[in-house]
C-alpha cells in the first residue's frame, strides 16, 4: 500500500467522523428543541389552558349549608386552570359560614375543585326572646330555630359572648350519660354576669 492510499484512508476516516460528529450535533439540538417545545406546551396546557380548567366545583359533608351557598362563598372561576387556584384562600372564606367548623380543598384532575365541610355539631340551645341560638361544643352559636328540640337549653340573660363560650366548653367535657341530667337542670339556672366571679353549684 503506498502512501497516498494511507492518507486517502485516515482522511476519508477523519470526514467520516466528523461526518457523524455533526449529526450527533443537530440530533441532540433536534432532540432538545422538541423537549423544550413540549415543556412549553405542557406548561401552557396546565397554567394558562381551560383544559384543565375548573369545571366543577364539588361540595360534600353539607347538611347544613346549602352547596350553592358554599360555591359562591369560595369564589372559584370557571375555566381558571386548577394550579392556579389558591386552595387555602377558598377555604378561608368557606370556613366564614357560621356551621363549618372545618374545610378541606383539593384540586382533583382533571377539572374538579372539591370542598369537603365538618359542619358543626349542636351542644346545646340558648333561650332568646325570640326562640334558641343553637351552640356547639366551642360555644359557637351557628344558627338560630324555633324549637330546641333534645338539646340542652340554657338561659345567658345578657348574651355574654365568653359566658356562651365557657357554658360551651363545660357541657362539651360533660360524659354523654349526665348530658340528659344537665338538659332538666339548666332550665333552673340563672346565668348572668355573676356567674364569672361565683361558680354555679348544682
Amino acid at each position: 500500500m503506498s502512501t497516498t492510499t494511507r492518507v486517502s484512508d485516515a482522511t476519508g476516516r477523519i470526514t467520516l467522523r466528523r461526518r457523524q460528529g455533526r449529526r450527533r450535533r443537530w440530533l441532540v439540538i433536534t432532540l432538545t428543541a422538541v423537549v423544550v417545545a413540549l415543556l412549553a406546551g405542557a406548561g401552557w396546557l396546565v397554567l394558562g389552558s381551560e383544559v384543565w380548567g375548573v369545571r366543577t366545583v364539588e361540595v360534600t359533608g353539607n347538611t347544613l349549608v346549602n352547596a350553592d351557598d358554599v360555591r359562591r362563598l369560595a369564589e372559584v372561576p370557571a375555566g381558571r386552570p386548577l394550579v392556579r387556584v389558591d386552595l387555602d384562600a377558598v377555604a378561608t372564606r368557606v370556613a366564614g359560614l357560621p356551621p363549618v367548623r372545618a374545610v378541606q380543598v383539593a384540586r382533583v384532575w382533571p377539572n374538579t375543585i372539591s370542598i369537603q365541610i365538618t359542619e358543626r355539631t349542636p351542644l346545646y340551645a340558648i333561650e332568646t326572646p325570640g326562640g334558641y341560638w343553637i351552640a356547639d361544643e366551642q360555644g359557637v352559636v351557628f344558627r338560630s330555630a324555633s324549637d330546641p328540640g333534645d338539646l340542652m337549653v340554657a338561659s345567658v340573660p345578657s348574651g355574654d359572648a365568653r359566658v356562651i363560650r365557657d357554658l360551651g366548653t363545660v357541657l362539651g367535657a360533660l360524659p354523654a350519660g349526665l348530658r340528659g341530667k344537665v338538659q332538666r337542670l339548666l332550665s333552673l339556672i340563672h346565668i348572668s354576669e355573676h356567674t364569672r366571679r361565683t361558680p354555679i353549684s348544682y
